[in-house]
C-alpha cells in the first residue's frame, strides 16, 4: 500500500482521533478546501479496505475511523515506515521551509514545485511568499522576485540574520533544538556545529548561558548553509575592536574554519572568519579582556553609570555588588556588538519577566538611555529583559528591614506578651515597636510597613492587622504571612508604600486626561499626545521620534488592556502623566487596548521614576480595574477614579 503525504497526514490525524471529527476540523489541520479533503478521504478509503480500518461519514457527525487496536497500530506503522510528521505540512513550516529553499538552493523550487509538494493552491505559496517578503521589508532587508526565485538583496549578513529572526518567530521552540528546523540543514553540517560548539564550551574556561549556545549553533549553520552555495560574508564594521585578530577567540575561529574546510565543500574568505569570530563576541564566547584598553575603559564606565542610576531610582545601593558589576559586562559588551550587527538573542522568558517583573524592566529601559545614546544603538525588548535580571537579582539580595508598629490600649504586661509573642514568630532584622494609641497620632508612619493593633483603628494607608489582647496561634500565623508577603511586594514594587496617590496626584493634570476617544490605530494615539505634549512645551522635538523608536522595538500593551508608552528621559523638559481612553479598542501589538498611559518622566524627577511606575502598574492589576476607568464618562469622572487608585 503506498500513501501520498497528503493521505499520509490523513491518516495520522483520524488514527489520533478520539471520536467523529466535523470535515471542517480536517480542512483546517490541512490548510486545504473542504473539496480536496473528502477527495483525500475517497481515494485513502479505498487504500485501507483490506487494513482492518474503515472511514465513517455521518451526517451531522463527522468523520471517524473505526478498527480494532491491532488493525490501528498497523495504520501507526505505516506512518512509522514513512517517518510522517504531521508538522512539516503546517502552514508555518511551510513558510520556513519556503524561505530556505530560496536561501539554501542552488536552483530553489518555483511556485509550482512547491505547490506539488504541500498540496495546496499556487495562490497560497504566492502568500507564503508575499508574508517572507513583508517580514524582509519590516527589517530592512531588501529583496526581489527573479526568474530563479526570491533574492535577498542585502547585505550577506543582513540576509542570514533576517532569516534567523523568521525561524524564531514561527517556531515554538527553540529554533536549534527544533526538529523541524533540523530538517533544513544538510546533516553534516548539523553534526559539524553541534561538535564544534560544545567542544569549545567545555575550553574556554567560563561559562555561556544555553540561549548564548542554542542561538550560536542556529547562526553557524545558517552561515555554512549559504556558504555551501557560495555566498561569502562583506567586510564589517565593529564596534568594540579595532583589530579582531588582537583577540583571543580569533584562533577559535580560524580553527573552525580549517576543521569545516576539511570537512565540506567549502573555501573561508578572510571575512567569513571575521564573521565566524564577530558570532562568538556577540554571543559571550570571549567577552571581556582581550579589547583596547579605551574600549574597555568606556564600556566600564557606562556599566558603572547605569549601575548608579538604578541605585538611585531603586533607593538602593547597588555599587557595592561587585558581582552585578562582572555579570553586566559580561553582558554588555556582547549585546553592543549585538546591536551594531543586527544580531538577535531571543529570550524566551520575556513574557514573564515583562508581567513579573514590569516595574524594573520599565527602570531598566530608562537606565540604558545613556548607553543607547554613547553607542548609537537600540535595544530590543529582549536585550532589556537580560538586563533587567540582573537587577532584580540584585536587589533581591539587598537585606529587606521591615518596620512593624505594635498599637495597644492594654497595661504594661499584656504589651509585653503580644511583644514576646510575635517576636518570637518574625525575622530578627524586622523592627518591632510598640507605641500606646495615645502616641499614633504624633507618630510618623512614612517608614512603617505594617500595624498590628488590638482596637479598631481609622488608618488606610497601611495595612492592619488585628488581633486580640492576647494572641492566638491563628493569629501569629496571620502575621507571619502577612510580613512574608510584605517581603514579596517589596521586591516587586508593589508595596503600599509605593502607591501614594500622593505621588500620583503631583504629576496627573485633568488637562491631561482624555476621555472616549474615537482613534483606530497605534499611531494615531501617539501621534495625537506626542504632539500636544510638543505643543505644551512639556517636551524636546525629539521625544515623539524616541515614543516611535521604542514602540518598534516592542509593543507596550499589557495583556490587560493598558498600554504604557514613554520616551528618553533626556527628550522630556517637565515630567507629566497622560491618561486617555478610547470609545473601543484597538489592536496594539499582539493585544486589544482601550486605556493608553503616556509615561513622560524627565531626568530631574528620575529618583521618583519608581514609586511613580509602580503605582501606575499597580492601578492596573487587572482587566477589571482597567474596565472601570475605561468605563469614565467625563474627564472629571476619570481625574477622580484614577486619584481613588482602583476600583
Amino acid at each position: 500500500m503506498i500513501l501520498n503525504n497528503r493521505e499520509q497526514l490523513l491518516l495520522q490525524l483520524l488514527l489520533e482521533q478520539k471520536e467523529f471529527r466535523p470535515a471542517s476540523f480536517f480542512q483546517k489541520q490541512l490548510n486545504v478546501s473542504p473539496k480536496t479533503v473528502y477527495n483525500n478521504l475517497t481515494t485513502l478509503e479505498k487504500k485501507l479496505k483490506d487494513s482492518g480500518l474503515a472511514i465513517k461519514k455521518v451526517p451531522r457527525k463527522g468523520i471517524f475511523l473505526s478498527g480494532s487496536e491491532s488493525a490501528k497500530q498497523n495504520g501507526y506503522r505505516l506512518l512509522a515506515k514513512k517517518e510522517t510528521k504531521l508538522e512539516l505540512f503546517s502552514p508555518n513550516y511551510r513558510k520556513i521551509f519556503i524561505f530556505a529553499n530560496y536561501l539554501f538552493s542552488v536552483k530553489p523550487m518555483h511556485y509550482q514545485e512547491f505547490s506539488e509538494y504541500f498540496y495546496i493552491s499556487n495562490q497560497s505559496i504566492k502568500k507564503d511568499v508575499d508574508e517572507i517578503v513583508a517580514f524582509c521589508r519590516f527589517h530592512q532587508v531588501s529583496t526581489k522576485m527573479t526568474t530563479s526565485g526570491l533574492k535577498l538583496t542585502s547585505v550577506e549578513s543582513a540576509a542570514q540574520n533576517v532569516f534567523k529572526s523568521f525561524l524564531e518567530k514561527y517556531t515554538d521552540a527553540k529554533a536549534s533544538e527544533n526538529l523541524l528546523v533540523s530538517n533544513l540543514f544538510d546533516s553534516k553540517v548539523l553534526d559539524l556545529t553541534k561538535k564544534f560548539v560544545s567542544d569549545m564550551t567545555q575550553t574556554i574556561g567560563h561559562p555561556v548561558n544555553n540561549y548564548s549556545i542554542e542561538s550560536l549553533k542556529l547562526s553557524l549553520r545558517i552561515f555554512l548553509s549559504r556558504l555551501l552555495i557560495d555566498k561569502h560574508i562583506e567586510k564589517q564594521e565593529h564596534l568594540v575592536f579595532d583589530e579582531l585578530r588582537r583577540m583571543k577567540f580569533y584562533m577559535i575561529a580560524v580553527d573552525f574554519a580549517e576543521m569545516i574546510q576539511q570537512q565540506l565543500p567549502v573555501q573561508f574568505s578572510d571575512t567569513d572568519i571575521q564573521y565566524v569570530c564577530s558570532l562568538l563576541l556577540a554571543h559571550g564566547i570571549e567577552p571581556f579582556g582581550q579589547m583596547d584598553e579605551p574600549h574597555e575603559s568606556t564600556i566600564t564606565n557606562c556599566t558603572k553609570q547605569i549601575i548608579q542610576k538604578m541605585s538611585h531610582m531603586l533607593n538602593a545601593d547597588l555599587t557595592q555588588d561587585k558581582l552585578l558589576l562582572q555579570t553586566l559586562l559580561a553582558h554588555i559588551i556582547p549585546m553592543i556588538h549585538r546591536s551594531k550587527t543586527g544580531i538577535l538573542l531571543k529570550n524566551p522568558l520575556i513574557k514573564n519577566i515583562k508581567k513579573q517583573y514590569s516595574t524594573m524592566y520599565t527602570l531598566t529601559k530608562y537606565a540604558i538611555g545613556d548607553l543607547e545614546e554613547r553607542f548609537q544603538i537600540l535595544l530590543t525588548e529582549d536585550e532589556v529583559s537580560f538586563l533587567t535580571i540582573h537587577f532584580q537579582l540584585a536587589f533581591e539580595k539587598i537585606k529587606i528591614t521591615n518596620h512593624i508598629l505594635v498599637v495597644c490600649q492594654s497595661g504594661f504586661a499584656t504589651s509585653e506578651l503580644i511583644f514576646n509573642r510575635i517576636k518570637q514568630t518574625i525575622a530578627a532584622d524586622t523592627v518591632l515597636e510598640i507605641i500606646p494609641l495615645s502616641k499614633l497620632v504624633s507618630t510618623s508612619l512614612e517608614t512603617v510597613d505594617l500595624i498590628i493593633s488590638t482596637i479598631p483603628l481609622d488608618i488606610t494607608a497601611l495595612p492592619v492587622i488585628y488581633i486580640s489582647p492576647l494572641p492566638t496561634t491563628e493569629e501569629i500565623g496571620r502575621i507571619s504571612a502577612k510580613i512574608s508577603n510584605l517581603n514579596e511586594n517589596e521586591k516587586n514594587f508593589y508595596s503600599k508604600k509605593y502607591q501614594k496617590t500622593t505621588l500620583l496626584q503631583k504629576y496627573l493634570d485633568p488637562t491631561f486626561l482624555f476621555v472616549k476617544k474615537k482613534f483606530r490605530t497605534k499611531k494615531d494615539v501617539l501621534d495625537f499626545l506626542a504632539d500636544d505634549y510638543l505643543k505644551k512645551k512639556l517636551v524636546t522635538t525629539k521625544f515623539k521620534h524616541s515614543l516611535f523608536e521604542r514602540e518598534e522595538l516592542g509593543s507596550t500593551g499589557l495583556k490587560t488592556g493598558v498600554a504604557i508608552p514613554h520616551a528618553d528621559p533626556y527628550t522630556v523638559k517637565e515630567t507629566k502623566l497622560a491618561f486617555l481612553t478610547l470609545d473601543a479598542p484597538i489592536t496594539w501589538g499582539d493585544t486589544k487596548i482601550q486605556l493608553i498611559v503616556l509615561l513622560a518622566i524627565a531626568e530631574e524627577n528620575m529618583i521618583e521614576a519608581k514609586e511613580l511606575i509602580a503605582s501606575i502598574y499597580g492601578l492596573f492589576n487587572s482587566a477589571e480595574e482597567i474596565q472601570w476607568i475605561v468605563n469614565s464618562q467625563t474627564q472629571e469622572e476619570l481625574y477622580q477614579r484614577l486619584l481613588r487608585g482602583g476600583n
